[in-house]
């Protein structure tokens, strides 16, 4: 065991100041995440909670661990968190604020309003802050949607591209449970106005560790048995009969063939990523977004 630690022992001294460096980052950066953010500054949010299941697809020990989750990330992002899960037709409320709506869009109207009626905000009223809005109920077009609002300083970080990412990563964990979807939602925020986008994860930072202690062990188990770096091959395991022979063996060019096809290629611009756009509310405030069918 010794000489296979000795053998090693430069693997493992990388291994060891990555795994510092990586923790001390993510120390260094939820502290300066609270520096940054400082206290928050709206004191005329009309409610405290930030859960709101009214489709009641959480327990109570759920929805209590995240609002524990939300809190924290609140303080690291400065932005409010809020999720709230329908279970019905929002057609007639759409179409009580609007003329014409979309049925892709009425997520869009009810999550605006709930926002900037509630007055969310880390900020100040109606400021910094995202809503994710759940709605289980298939509308008439057969469909069931959901919408991520954005102000403030999250409507300028996300784009098209980023809320179609957030939006699909927690359908993908709903489909283990509505929780984890949630959970996924609040982490991804977090890591998306924090610059880790492209390296998360929807667990917990103790589990990781664990994780990959178990797999150090099972390397290290698997490499330190007697037989580990045994040489097993020599120069003439794969010869027959010991004696190397060599098959001549020649390509002869005889001709070439060559044929041309056109590539069609569309006119005009490309996609524009299906954020939503910046747009404004009923009551005349900014907002950002996008939706999610399934």
């Amino acid at each position: 065991m010794k000489g296979f630690f000795g053998r090693f022992k430069a693997r493992f001294i990388v291994l060891g100041v990555m795994l510092a460096i990586w923790l001390l980052v993510l120390s260094a950066h939820s502290v300066n995440g609270r520096l940054r953010n400082g206290e928050r500054g709206n004191t005329e949010c009309t409610t405290q909670e930030r859960v709101f299941d009214q489709a009641d697809v959480l327990t109570e020990k759920e929805e209590e661990k995240l609002r524990k989750l939300i809190a924290k990330r609140e303080r690291q992002t400065g932005c409010d968190i809020v999720l709230v899960t329908l279970n019905e037709s929002l057609k007639e409320y759409a179409y009580e604020q609007r003329e014409y709506v979309a049925a892709d869009k009425y997520v869009m109207v009810y999550a605006d309003d709930f926002y900037d009626e509630h007055r969310f905000g880390y900020d100040a009223p109606v400021g910094d802050g995202v809503l994710l809005l759940d709605n289980l109920y298939r509308e008439d077009d057969g469909w069931a949607y959901s919408w991520l609002c954005t102000t403030g300083k999250a409507e300028g970080r996300y784009s098209g591209r980023m809320i179609d990412h957030l939006l699909e990563k927690s359908y993908r964990w709903s489909k283990i449970s509505p929780y984890y979807g949630y959970k996924a939602y609040v982490n991804q925020f977090y890591h998306d106005m924090n610059g880790f986008g492209l390296v998360n994860a929807n667990f917990s930072v103790p589990v990781i560790l664990l994780v990959s202690f178990l797999l150090t062990a099972a390397i290290v188990g698997v490499n330190s048995t007697p037989k580990a770096g045994e040489k097993t091959t020599t120069a003439r395991t794969y010869v027959k009969g010991g004696k190397a022979k060599v098959n001549h063996k020649e390509d002869r060019f005889i001709r070439k063939a060559v044929t041309q096809h056109r590539i069609q290629t569309s006119s005009g611009g490309g996609s524009s990523g299906g954020g939503g756009g910046h747009h404004t509310s009923r009551s005349g405030a900014s907002h950002g977004g996008g939706g999610h069918r399934h």
